[in-house]
């Protein structure tokens, strides 16, 4: 599997509020994005720490990977994430959420605010984004002091087969950021960039996202299934 993915710093400040890490585990792999709040002054100490809180929730957890409920893990996640932010006020680190782990077949999906994760399996291709349907254009779920699993989005599936699929924060957006768009652009990137390795594609992501539209920061991290040039996943 092909992990990578680049951030590019918006223009409207000093600092990149974003985070993103990918990660081989043991029979699988995480991959993690974090867009910290804008009004809270060290939000990207929190959206470091909740990537870090993924990844290191996955890691330990090892084989139990394969039997913990999405709802167990994100208090496990978000726990985790309580500590690391400290000394900081846990309010000045507001931060959003989206998160894959993928383990011997078993795939869990999370999303906690704006930005939108895509994945392309043998079943199709699944998207988990923020409708806005109770919100207004600026308001959106994140990480707080409490965690209520009730604003989380998350899914789980038995993979056969995972081609693979994407991650963005809200910098970047696809279209009018509905399904049949995110779906559309989910399966051209992983078909569009199979046949290439990790430097190249982030070289190429690079070149189109540092020119995307907007003033915000801007995050894409991807996993992709290797194709060789017959075609054939390696």
């Amino acid at each position: 599997m092909l992990l990578g993915g680049v951030s590019i710093k918006g223009s409207y400040h000093n600092i990149n509020q974003d985070f993103f890490i990918t990660q081989k585990i043991e029979n699988g792999f995480v991959v993690t994005l974090s867009d910290g709040l804008g009004s809270k002054k060290t939000s990207q100490i929190g959206s470091k720490a909740i990537c870090e809180s993924v990844v290191e929730e996955a890691v330990e957890l090892k084989q139990g990977l394969a039997d913990i409920s999405p709802s167990e893990f994100i208090f496990n996640v978000h726990r985790r994430w309580l500590e690391k932010v400290l000394p900081y006020t846990v309010e000045e680190c507001y931060a959003t959420l989206l998160a894959l782990v993928f383990y011997s077949g078993r795939l869990l999906a999370v999303r906690l605010g704006d930005g939108f994760i895509g994945f392309w399996t043998s079943e199709g291709v699944h998207v988990l984004f923020d409708k806005k349907e109770n919100y207004f254009a600026n308001e959106t779920d994140c990480l707080t002091e409490s965690c209520n699993i009730d604003q989380f989005e998350f899914v789980e599936y038995e993979v056969s087969e995972l081609n693979g699929g994407v991650m963005c924060s809200d910098g970047i957006a696809i279209g009018e950021m509905n399904e049949i768009d995110l779906k559309s652009f989910t399966k051209d990137f992983v078909e569009g960039y199979n046949t290439m390795n990790v430097d190249d594609i982030n070289k190429d992501v690079e070149s189109w996202v540092k020119d995307w539209q907007g003033i915000d920061d801007k995050t894409l991290a991807y996993f992709i299934s290797e194709v060789n040039n017959n075609g054939t996943a390696i």
